[in-house]
């Protein structure tokens, strides 16, 4: 057979096959795919809608969880007191809340208060499935062991389909154990059901799973949902309707839910396929033709000559020879040919692959060091554009993997120093053993959340294909740095308290004389003599003596606190109950906010005599006159808050740093130990104390505790 009768038959044979798998796709792939994607929506649109009824459940749930954590409802059960019930539990409350139900019920199952609404009739009623003085204990609205603990769902009543929230009733505070049970319940009425239509933009119905006026396609699909199945489909030349159930409070089943979707995309895709397979024939009769005289001219006559010149190549003495089949014809004396330069290609292929196989581990291997490595490590080129990061960087300056990559290595600085850091990468690319870089260097570094960290920066150079590159190791010692400065820290005070505790107990005795002597001297002058005034100073500067000498040794204790479960705002009531009787507050305005519900495991008497002291600061700085003074009490779920502001002179930024070294005061007759004692008794607790000051607004002075440091009551 020639080529030309091979070509007018395989053109034949291809557009037959093209025509007929063509059709058989578009019939039974893309119809079928078309249902499918139909049926599909159906299923979305019926899960929309349950999804729709059972956020309608949820948020009644959340209503009633909102009661039943409300202290009102707590005291309303254990003393059904009239105030709450004229408040709350009027017909304006079943009406703004659509509610057709609510019952308060103590745990002995006895109705404190309950009362059922008929939106529709807009009076109260009764339903029977609801008693209105003793509930049994095993019904399954009361079923609550936890304070969270939840029972919501559906029930079949007399006045219709109920959807019904159960939460126990405890304190806010959660604590106290449940004290009863609130019940909140909804009528599925045709207003909810029009509400939930134009939310999801369904056809959707709902009825009673014994309502009698349902059609026998609906009875069907009912039947077939009673027989376990979840969901069930009926489809028509139409729509596609989709039903479920709903189970009530007791799992059976209570409410019928259909959808329906309208067929548009199947029909009008039908008639699309018939007239596309019409304009395909023809078209396909009208290529053949073209393609066979196409193909005749362009490739068949050409093949006898391209094949003589395939052969002319291979019979020479830079080409292997090829073996020709006698029986071939051209076609396959042109595939022997052209597979003998592919199985060359494919050689050269296969190395080249092996190759790319080796490289690729290769890198595998370095990626792989890299990001085991502890250090983050950055390579950026001479424009200072980061090229590569390992998952240390990644991780210490809190971007994503894929981020860095491409931007400026000056976005991991602080905008202040971008400059100079700039200038020093300069430096470096130009002369690195000048840099501060090439020997390592502490840098501020900058996370993407803004917060700053401290790092000790090497950069090495290499050169890769012609360019340069550089190598950025950088350290996190952020964590080193502090436990330095803490370290010494804890040695300077330790130290400091060693020597005051040491000269203070040299001092008391001789100390102790100077004063006894001082005494006698003025019990045996009198008032007219000169010199009484001079022993009254040295008394009295004897006694600031004494006073520091105490302050000393005070703060040298070991103080180890003996805590005590402590209302914070009664120990500050005490405290300024007791110091009002030693000094004149009444040109001074107290006022304490927070509850006193609030306490913390503390020692009362350190922590009082930190508040004494902080309250004596804030009356000094107030001068004593029309100083306003405000305690405040706070906590959050991790620590609790005690802070003193006052209206006084305040204090200078320079000042505020130095505030809580020892001895620093800026008083005249100030010994600068008393906000160091303060700040050693709140550490002994675990907590920490700030200063917040501006000057001639006022200073406010905060203690925070930890959690475990703490009870709610």
């Amino acid at each position: 057979m020639t080529v030309r009768k091979k070509i007018v038959l395989i053109v034949f044979v291809v557009i037959s096959l093209f025509l007929s798998f063509n059709l058989l796709v578009d019939y039974f792939y893309v119809l079928g795919s078309l249902e499918d994607l139909e049926m599909d929506e159906g299923k979305k649109g019926l899960k929309r809608a349950a999804l729709a009824i059972d956020r309608d459940l949820e948020h009644l749930s959340l209503l009633c969880y909102d009661w039943a954590e409300w202290d009102d409802s707590c005291h309303f059960i254990e003393d059904r007191n009239e105030v709450f019930i004229n408040s709350n539990l009027l017909e304006n409350t079943f009406l703004h809340n659509h509610l057709a139900l609510l019952f308060f019920i103590d745990k002995a199952g006895q109705v404190v208060w309950g009362s059922c609404y008929s939106d529709e009739l807009g009076e109260f009623i009764s339903i029977t499935e609801f008693p209105g003085q003793k509930w049994p204990a095993g019904h399954p609205l009361l079923q609550h062991s936890q304070n969270d603990s939840i029972v919501k769902g559906y029930l079949q009543t007399s006045a219709g389909v109920l959807m019904l929230a159960s939460r126990p009733v405890v304190p806010s505070s959660g604590s106290g154990g449940i004290r009863g049970t609130l019940i909140m319940g909804r009528l599925v009425c045709d207003r909810c059901i029009e509400l939930m239509r134009e939310r999801t933009q369904l056809g959707l119905e709902i009825w009673s799973i014994n309502d009698e006026t349902l059609l026998p396609v609906d009875c069907y699909a009912k039947d077939q949902l009673k027989a376990e199945t979840p969901t069930f489909f009926v489809r028509n030349q139409d729509w596609i309707f989709g039903y479920t159930v709903l189970n009530d409070i007791y799992s059976r089943p209570v409410l019928l839910l259909r959808t329906k979707s309208w067929r548009t995309i199947y029909k009008r895709s039908r008639n699309g396929i018939m007239v596309g397979m019409l304009c395909s024939l023809l078209a396909a009769i009208v290529v053949g033709l073209l393609i066979s005289y196409l193909l005749h001219r362009s490739i068949s006559r050409p093949l006898a000559c391209f094949v003589k010149l395939i052969a002319d190549i291979g019979a020479s003495e830079d080409i292997r020879k090829i073996d020709v089949h006698p029986e071939s014809d051209e076609i396959r004396s042109l595939q022997r040919e052209f597979n003998q330069m592919v199985q060359r290609l494919h050689d050269d292929s296969r190395k080249r692959e092996s190759a790319e196989v080796d490289l690729r581990d290769s890198e595998a291997r370095l990626s792989a060091v890299l990001n085991a490595a502890p250090d983050g490590i950055l390579t950026i080129d001479a424009a200072g554009i980061i090229k590569t990061v390992n998952q240390a960087a990644v991780e210490m300056f809190g971007y994503e993997v894929n981020y860095l990559p491409g931007k400026s290595i000056l976005i991991l600085s602080e905008p202040q120093r971008q400059t100079l850091l700039h200038e020093e990468i300069i430096k470096f690319r130009k002369d690195p053993e000048s840099s501060v870089f090439s020997f390592g260097v502490e840098v501020s570094g900058v996370r993407r959340d803004g917060s700053h960290i401290l790092l000790h920066c090497k950069i090495g150079r290499v050169e890769v294909e012609g360019a340069d590159l550089f190598i950025c190791i950088v350290r996190d010692v952020s964590g080193l740095k502090e436990i330095h400065e803490k370290l010494m820290r804890t040695k300077h005070l330790a130290s400091i308290g060693e020597m005051g505790a040491s000269i203070a107990h040299e001092i008391r005795n001789p100390l102790a004389g100077i004063s006894g002597a001082v005494q006698v001297l003025t019990d045996m002058s009198s008032v007219e003599r000169p010199e009484y005034e001079t022993l009254l100073e040295i008394s009295r500067l004897t006694g600031c003596i004494e006073e520091t000498v105490c302050q000393m040794l005070e703060y040298a204790k070991d103080w180890q606190p003996e805590p005590s479960l402590v209302s914070i705002v009664n120990l500050i009531n005490e405290i300024i109950s007791v110091y009002s009787r030693q000094i004149d507050l009444q040109d001074i305005t107290i006022r304490v906010e927070g509850s006193s519900e609030i306490r913390a495991l503390i020692d009362p008497e350190l922590i009082g005599q930190v508040l004494v002291n902080l309250m004596a600061n804030a009356v000094a700085a107030c001068g004593g006159l029309y100083g306003e003074l405000v305690w405040r009490v706070e906590r959050n779920l991790r620590e609790v808050y005690i802070s003193l502001q006052d209206n006084g002179s305040g204090i200078d930024d320079d000042v505020q740093k130095s505030v809580f070294k020892p001895f620093f005061t800026t008083r005249e007759n100030g010994n600068g130990l008393g906000l160091a004692i303060c700040q050693k008794i709140i550490e002994r607790h675990n907590g920490s104390i700030t200063l917040e000051s501006e000057v001639n607004v006022g200073s406010k002075v905060t203690i925070i505790l930890p959690k475990s440091k703490f009870l709610r009551a």
